[in-house]
Parts: C-alpha cells; sequence; structure tokens
C-alpha cells in the first residue's frame, strides 16, 4: 500500500511541475527526484504518464519539453 501511495505522489509532483511550465524529461526528472522518489520509480511513472497520455512532447525535437494535458490535468485534480 505504501508503495501506491509513493508513486501516486510521485505522479502528482511531475504533474505539478509540468502544469507550472513546460520541461524536458531530464529537468522534470531533477524536480521529481529532489522533492520525493528515485531514478527508477520515476521512469516508471514517466513512462505511464506519457503511454496513458496525460503528459505530452510539445514538438517532435528530440529535446522537446513535455506539457501537461486535458486528461493530464484532470488527474491531477483527482490527485489534490
Amino acid at each position: 500500500m505504501r508503495k501506491l501511495h509513493d508513486r501516486l505522489h510521485l505522479a502528482k509532483i511531475m504533474l505539478k511541475e509540468l502544469k507550472k511550465r513546460p520541461l524536458c524529461r531530464t529537468e522534470l526528472e531533477k524536480r521529481a527526484i529532489k522533492q520525493c522518489g528515485t531514478h527508477s520509480a520515476f521512469e516508471g511513472i514517466f513512462r505511464y504518464l506519457v503511454q496513458n497520455g496525460y503528459i505530452v512532447k510539445s514538438e517532435q525535437r528530440h529535446r522537446a519539453p513535455y506539457v501537461i494535458t486535458e486528461k493530464g490535468q484532470k488527474l491531477l485534480e483527482g490527485l489534490e
């Protein structure tokens, strides 16, 4: 149960950071890990958020920043 709580907390942190401003993956990881989590936890949550359409790249270029989607906004509201 604790692990689920930690994952949801990390997802909430990531979505909040992207709500403030678009961030590249590296910067998002630095901010998320600084507040809570590990690299491996970040990877799992990041992959989940991208695959399910909660966050997307703002452009097609390689190091484009990620942004929160409308679906991600709704998830964030549910987590708060």
